[in-house]
């Protein structure tokens, strides 16, 4: 049962990204492998919509996986502090700190950390419970959840119809505010651990800071409606703006590739070759400005 509810928490902290790569049973090794391929797929990405806009932005589990992927060792020490979960009252803050705490446990998952996944786990259900978010599930959809743990397709159907259900939650409740907070904060974080863990010599990652010039443009029109209603929204606008001007400086190219059909499924895959030029410098300054962004989410209110 804790494991099914450290599932949904894990989806409330990133508003229900289709995070794959989280929802399997340790010894599964086969369809693990299945999923995170999913996941990794330099196209994927999830599409949340929000005021009837539609916006793509990267699941955290891209990121928790291309650094475990490179073999980069744990580190604890970036992660943000759990201490200061107590200093976050305003429901920006809680929000925002939400979907960075959930990207932490992204990256606690994909190394399997116990220890510290349980600290995350902790205070993921604490801001859960103040935003009141949990009140978007019933016992059923746990129920369902806990029954098909190891049944990735179920698993996914299951996922879907939560989503859809959190998302008329928060429409209904006029909160649509707060998911655009979370998956800030589970971008924001994101990037911090690409740029402060990875190699900014290595190409892969060049590429995949790259990958995030149109999901940070995204970004900012899913929160500029809110820019105005509070000095949290209106500071984390200015930092995400300052970060795309330093984008300017970043050139992206896609070579699409033919098309595959699946005989199986029938389902047809796009896939895309990335090109990315970037400079050093730029990748240092992207590396200070999501810095600077982030301390403006985990410090206090």
């Amino acid at each position: 049962m804790k494991r099914v509810v450290v599932l949904l928490l894990l989806i409330i902290s990133t508003i229900f990204w289709f995070s794959c790569g989280g929802n399997q049973k340790a010894g599964d090794d086969q369809i693990k492998n299945k999923a995170l391929n999913k996941v990794t797929d330099t196209s994927f990405s999830q599409i949340v919509k929000l005021n009837n806009t539609l916006f793509s932005v990267p699941s955290p589990y891209q990121a928790a996986i291309f650094i475990n992927e490179q073999n980069i060792p744990f580190n604890s020490e970036i992660l943000s502090d759990v201490k200061r979960v107590k200093e976050f009252t305003a429901s920006f803050k809680m929000a925002a700190n939400l979907g960075v705490y959930g990207a932490d446990l992204a990256y606690i998952t994909l190394y399997e950390h116990s220890p510290e996944a349980m600290k995350y786990f902790s205070v993921i259900k604490l801001l859960s419970e103040k935003l009141e978010l949990l009140a978007a599930f019933d016992k059923s959809t746990i129920e369902r959840l806990e029954k098909n743990v190891s049944d990735q397709d179920s698993m996914l159907y299951i996922l879907g119809n939560t989503y859809r259900n959190a998302d008329a939650y928060l429409k209904e409740n006029q909160r649509e505010h707060i998911a655009s907070a979370v998956i800030a904060g589970g971008w924001v974080e994101s990037m911090y651990l690409l740029t402060h863990l990875g190699d900014a010599s290595n190409e892969s990652l060049k590429i995949r800071i790259g990958e995030n010039k149109k999901p940070l443009e995204n970004l900012i029109q899913l929160l500029a409606p809110y820019s105005e209603s509070g000095e949290g929204f209106k500071g984390l606008v200015a930092n995400l703006i300052n970060l795309a001007s330093i984008y300017e400086n970043v050139s992206v190219t896609y070579e699409f590739i033919s098309a595959k059909t699946n005989p199986e499924t029938r389902v047809t895959v796009v896939n895309s070759k990335t090109s990315v030029s970037i400079t050093s410098e730029t990748m240092t300054e992207i590396k200070d400005a999501v810095a600077q962004t982030r301390s403006f989410i985990i410090n206090q209110n």
